[in-house]
């Protein structure tokens, strides 16, 4: 089977298991499915590389987003106040 043809099984199996690791944070769940796809990009054939970032840049995959910088209180992992924090880090 080509990279191609087994392209979207791989972004949907990024997808869930981004998901389910994210416990409802969407910076938790960005940082997991950037990472990811930028695996599936590395994993490209250098001849299907334009075509595999072009389909991830529609599911939003973004190679320039800024980095979470988290405020007073928040998780640098998660996003979420430290008080409510499930990630077990905070005191």
């Amino acid at each position: 089977m080509s990279f191609m043809t087994d392209l979207n099984a791989r972004i949907e199996s990024a997808e869930k298991e981004a998901l389910r690791g994210s416990g409802q944070s969407d910076v938790l769940y960005e940082a997991r499915i950037d990472s990811a796809y930028e695996a599936i990009l590395d994993s490209a054939p250098a001849a299907d590389r334009e075509k595999v970032e072009e389909i991830l840049r529609e599911r939003g995959y973004d190679p320039e987003r800024e980095v979470y910088v988290p405020g007073e209180g928040e998780c640098s992992l998660t996003g979420i106040d430290e008080d409510c924090c499930p990630c077990g880090r905070h005191p």
